[in-house]
């Protein structure tokens, strides 16, 4: 597994601050266990290798407070539990956003079922990541148009302009993918409100 990342801390032999060679050292002997830790909580195998990198990038950046050698594994293992813990609020996030979109304006309407939700996950994922933002402000966050130009600093207007392109763009993805008709449909009368 490569866990090296450019502008990360040296995962190596190469030698750049003078812990580095300690980090080295700490990333060869500890870096199967904090996988291994990983795959055991996430199962996922690219999930997990994010999980690694980004806990011994957390090491890094806190490496003044690094315990004693005996007791760096349960150190990585705590900073891993806190990576794992975001990683998954940010995939229940995303996946009430899904369910969400999926069932918006669903009043009794029994055409569109849990099965489209995976295809809407696809089509969204293949959106830029402000057109995706925008959708999530609105749909996840529940903004308003006003509270979202606030938080991304453009005008009202031009939310709502950024909003329908999104919309469009998503519509044109679930209609190239097999999201099915009934999850194209839903999300038709939801995009023309």
């Amino acid at each position: 597994m490569d866990v090296a990342r450019r502008d990360s801390p040296p995962l190596g032999p190469v030698s750049i601050h003078p812990g580095d060679e300690d980090y080295s050292r700490l990333v060869r002997q500890h870096s199967s266990a904090v996988m291994r830790y990983a795959l055991r909580r996430w199962g996922d195998v690219e999930g997990c290798e994010d999980v690694v990198i980004e806990s011994f990038l957390v090491a890094w950046r806190r490496w003044d407070d690094r315990p004693d050698h005996d007791r760096e594994l349960p150190w990585l293992f705590g900073i891993a539990f806190r990576v794992l813990s975001n990683q998954r609020r940010s995939r229940d996030r995303r996946d009430r956003l899904f369910t969400r979109l999926s069932l918006e304006r669903g009043d009794n309407d029994d055409d569109f079922d849990l099965v489209n939700v995976a295809h809407l996950r696809t089509a969204l994922e293949r959106l830029t990541d402000n057109d995706r933002e925008l959708l999530q402000l609105v749909y996840w966050e529940e903004l308003t148009y006003r509270e979202i130009a606030l938080v991304i600093g453009i005008s009202e207007n031009a939310v709502g302009i950024r909003i329908t392109r999104a919309k469009s763009k998503l519509r044109g993805n679930l209609s190239s993918s097999d999201a099915g008709v009934a999850g194209h449909a839903t999300f038709e009368r939801e995009a023309e409100s």
